[in-house]
């Protein structure tokens, strides 16, 4: 095995039993799972989420990183699961799980990014956020555990399996970005909140900015590794790194750029949009 890819093995083998468990329970109780890949906006939609469910239902001082707690504050909240469904970060493609008639009772809300921006922001996750020594990014995305080809793996097992599950709804970082009302809308629909007002869904795409992400994010608002920077003197350690859409081309030389365009034609589903 690559020396890169040592860790990757090491953290699923010391994952801790009772955090397993637990973890589990949540997502077999849960009605909807939010699931992604990591480095695909979550934190912004779970945060986006959390508010307006908060200013909707009059919470007080909940923990909006927290979604799967939320639905104990108030009956008419469904039960929400944030995942990295089936820890696809440390999985070599062919390791990937093909079918998910295990969740044919779950809605799925299954939020998509250009992968080419996943694999080089993964890249600064593990590198800045959670210090491991890496190789450079030309290596990391050609690795076989966590690399691009694992990224268009699993959203090729996702379209796959859109029609087994109860529900799915396809939500892409990119449309958030370009219409974050709209897209938040979409999904208080889908989660069966269709009465949330206007005005709490802007407040929610305000609050939820950008900008007001990082300041939260230097303040340590939430007291919670999900929304705070490993070294607030480093930019490339902050879970807000840029948020630029098309930003991978900044990081990468033409040949990685052509390698990651070809794969992408070959391997993904026209279903989520991306193409070269």
């Amino acid at each position: 095995m690559a020396a890169p890819q040592r860790w990757l093995w090491k953290a699923v083998r010391d994952w801790p039993a009772a955090k397993s468990l637990a973890i589990r329970h949540e997502r077999n109780a849960a009605d909807v799972l939010l699931v992604s890949f990591p480095k695909c906006g979550r934190t912004w939609l779970r945060l986006l989420i959390g508010r307006a469910v908060q200013q909707h239902f009059r919470l007080g001082d909940a923990n909006l990183l927290e979604l799967h707690k939320l639905a104990g504050l108030h009956r008419d909240i469904p039960r929400i699961y944030v995942t990295h469904e089936d820890m696809p970060q440390v999985k070599r493609p062919a390791e990937l799980a093909t079918s998910k008639r295990s969740l044919r009772r779950k809605k799925i809300i299954f939020l998509a990014r250009d992968p080419r921006d996943v694999i080089v922001s993964t890249y600064f996750q593990w590198r800045e956020r959670r210090r491991r020594a890496m190789g450079d990014m030309t290596s990391f995305i050609r690795q076989e555990a966590g690399g691009y080809e694992t990224v268009l793996r699993y959203y090729a097992i996702w379209e796959a399996n859109r029609g087994v599950v109860k529900d799915f709804l396809l939500i892409r970082y990119e449309d958030m970005r370009q219409d974050a009302r709209r897209e938040l809308r979409r999904v208080l629909d889908f989660l069966g909140l269709p009465g949330v007002a206007e005005a709490v869904v802007a407040e929610a795409v305000e609050f939820a900015s950008f900008e007001n992400m990082r300041k939260m994010e230097t303040e340590d608002r939430f007291q919670s590794r999900k929304l705070r920077a490993a070294d607030a003197q480093e930019a490339e350690s902050f879970k807000t790194r840029r948020g630029k859409v098309g930003g991978y081309a900044d990081y990468l030389a033409p040949d990685d750029v052509e390698y990651l365009n070809r794969r992408m034609v070959e391997v993904l589903p026209d279903f989520y949009g991306y193409r070269p």
